[in-house]
């Protein structure tokens, strides 16, 4: 399949564009947990480690470390060879200013667009974001740090249709 130059030149601005935002979002796996715990409450080890992308040994220090700091308590999971995590009040605080954080970030990215042009860029990336779902994991996994809140309050999110559509 031959690309035109154009529409090359169009892919590797969003790369770079997507790289960019990227490195300003720069989050690491334990401003992911926060998030992800904020977003969905109380997760086993494995359902978190699933969602933010590491392994379970990985996870696991991750959950000891954000457990020495006082952000999430460790529970009995549903089974006895679980452990649920859950944030602490302190944690909560945290994870809600990370998100803020986060939120800042993009707002700054899209303050120049006109309402129009904001408009317009929200129904691209819904419709490029999908591309990076084969199923419900990815979709966890890809909105990790997001507000899930915004997404709801715009009719839902796009991955998490996207997902639906897939059977998943």
């Amino acid at each position: 399949m031959s690309v035109e130059d154009g529409d090359r030149a169009v892919a590797n601005v969003l790369g770079a564009l997507a790289l960019g935002v990227s490195d300003r979002l720069a989050a690491s796996s334990d401003a992911a947990a926060l998030i992800t715990l904020l977003e969905r409450g109380q997760l086993t080890i494995e359902w978190l480690r699933r969602i933010i992308g590491l392994s379970h040994s990985a996870s696991v220090r991750l959950v000891d470390r954000l457990a020495a700091e006082r952000l999430v308590q460790r529970h009995a999971g549903p089974d006895r060879r679980s452990v649920s995590v859950q944030l602490t009040g302190h944690g909560r605080r945290i994870a809600r200013q990370l998100r803020s954080e986060r939120e800042a970030q993009l707002a700054k990215l899209v303050e120049p667009l006109t309402h129009a042009e904001r408009t317009t860029l929200g129904a691209i990336a819904d419709k490029l974001a999908t591309r990076l779902v084969a199923g419900r994991w990815d979709a966890r996994l890809v909105c990790r740090l997001c507000d899930h809140a915004a997404c709801a309050a715009a009719g839902g999110c796009p991955l998490d249709r996207a997902a639906s559509r897939l059977g998943e």
